[in-house]
């Protein structure tokens, strides 16, 4: 039986989430536009993407860094997709290789999206200088992932959060996610994101 908690992507035990304003999407600091979610240890990862043969550049590097099926974090922004842009893998690898530096752990441990505007070079300066604040604002808390949440809409009219907990081998164990998406013309075309994150111990083929 699941039982709907809040929390988002915070619900699970030892995950932390931000989200700042950056200044990637708009000068409006209100507008929160880079998140980051981050695992007190290493955990396994798994990722599916899309189909589509034109991929953004955080696609080809996101493949690379979950070879291995761990992770330690992911650096998500809005108002740029990174996608058919100039250097957008060398950017992808910045914004990881920030946010390894200012956690503590490598690069390659990392993951990265972005959605936005196609087409134009994404500002990591912007990002890395805002790095320090994210990691500041880092907590396990609903307001967290509420902004985490808030950090990766574009167009979409409402923040899509959820948190679940149920019982697994005897333990309680919970699930949290956030995600954005809309108006999607067809799902291997448009841009949707979405990090789930779980106390429960599986392997990254599960």
């Amino acid at each position: 039986m699941l039982n709907f908690i809040d929390g988002g992507v915070c619900a699970a035990q030892g995950f932390r989430a931000a989200g700042v304003h950056a200044g990637v999407k708009t000068h409006a600091e209100w507008k929160k536009d880079v998140a980051l979610i981050v695992s007190d240890t290493e955990c396994a990862a798994a990722a599916v993407f899309t189909k589509n043969v034109v991929k953004a550049a955080p696609i080809h590097v996101d493949l690379r860094h979950l070879a291995d099926g761990k992770a330690r974090a992911v650096i998500a922004n809005s108002g740029n997709a990174n996608a058919c842009a100039p250097q957008g893998e060398e950017n992808a690898e910045r914004m990881c290789a920030a946010a390894a530096a200012a956690i503590g752990c490598k690069p390659e441990e990392v993951l990265v999206s972005s959605t936005g505007v196609i087409g134009q070079r994404i500002n990591v300066e912007a990002i890395e200088k805002a790095l320090p604040a994210l990691c500041a604002a880092l907590e396990r808390s609903v307001e967290a992932s509420d902004a985490a949440g808030h950090a990766i809409m574009t167009t979409d009219t409402v923040k899509k959060e959820v948190a679940v907990e149920t019982t697994v081998g005897g333990k309680t164990v919970r699930m949290g996610g956030v995600a954005k998406g809309s108006g999607m013309i067809h799902p291997n075309m448009g841009t949707m994101l979405c990090f789930l994150t779980t106390d429960c111990a599986i392997s990254p083929e599960m």
